[in-house]
């Protein structure tokens, strides 16, 4: 297939009325600023879908869907996003990433921290550190179905509820062509100085807890702040 005919696009996958509906609100972000993005989501039988082009039904058998739905990403390209994303700008120059890279994605912020540096089996050096799994861009080739196979029998063998050490280990224990890209393109956390003056470049795919579904009728009025 020619690079003129791959497909691109982002995808979601979400269980519940509530993450579906925070994912329907990054799915518009994203068309506001990359109109000719397809989005697609994976969700719950009989959920609502309006706002996205492709829906397809979790099966049961997904042990974590968030894992097990990547390699069936229907696009060539894909931008898997978890629900409680912003987009903030035009991504293309993001995806153009995959002319050379199969897989990437963005470090855990805090990988210092000793829960991100939960081993498995491997022992990986802290120079390595995790990757949020959150934001992932990659291509659809022999090189990431094998990774994500992996990935997905490590995360059923490993018995953990998260899924980021799993990944680490497989990403350390893998020949593919892996790139990390920008912070900006998966903010998690802001400086003080960034909001009041900074130099630093614009959040392009702002990944905050508050954009998560909130209980609290005050949280949700601030969530809804943010564009």
């Amino acid at each position: 297939m020619s690079e003129q005919n791959r497909t691109r696009g982002v995808m979601y996958v979400a269980w519940g009325k509530a993450h579906v509906d925070v994912a329907r609100r990054s799915a518009a972000s994203v068309k506001t600023h990359n109109p000719g993005l397809q989005v697609a989501i994976w969700c719950a039988a009989g959920d609502d879908t309006s706002g996205f082009d492709q829906s397809f039904v979790i099966p049961s058998e997904m042990t974590r869907p968030k894992v097990g739905a990547l390699k069936f990403s229907p696009f060539d390209e894909t931008l898997y996003l978890d629900n409680d994303t912003m987009i903030r700008a035009d991504l293309s120059s993001l995806f153009d990433l995959l002319q050379r890279f199969d897989l990437c994605g963005a470090h855990v912020m805090l990988w210092h921290r000793p829960r991100h540096k939960r081993k498995w089996q491997t022992e990986v050096p802290e120079t390595f550190p995790e990757i949020n799994c959150g934001v992932l861009l990659y291509r659809k080739n022999t090189e990431t179905d094998r990774f994500f196979d992996d990935w997905q029998s490590a995360y059923d063998a490993a018995g953990m509820k998260i899924d980021q050490p799993t990944f680490r280990e497989t990403l350390w224990n893998s020949e593919l062509r892996f790139y990390v890209f920008p912070p900006q393109f998966n903010k998690r956390i802001f400086e003080v100085s960034e909001l009041i003056y900074s130099d630093q470049p614009k959040p392009r795919i702002l990944h905050l807890p508050i954009l998560r579904p909130q209980k609290s009728a005050f949280k949700r009025w601030f969530s809804n702040l943010i564009q």
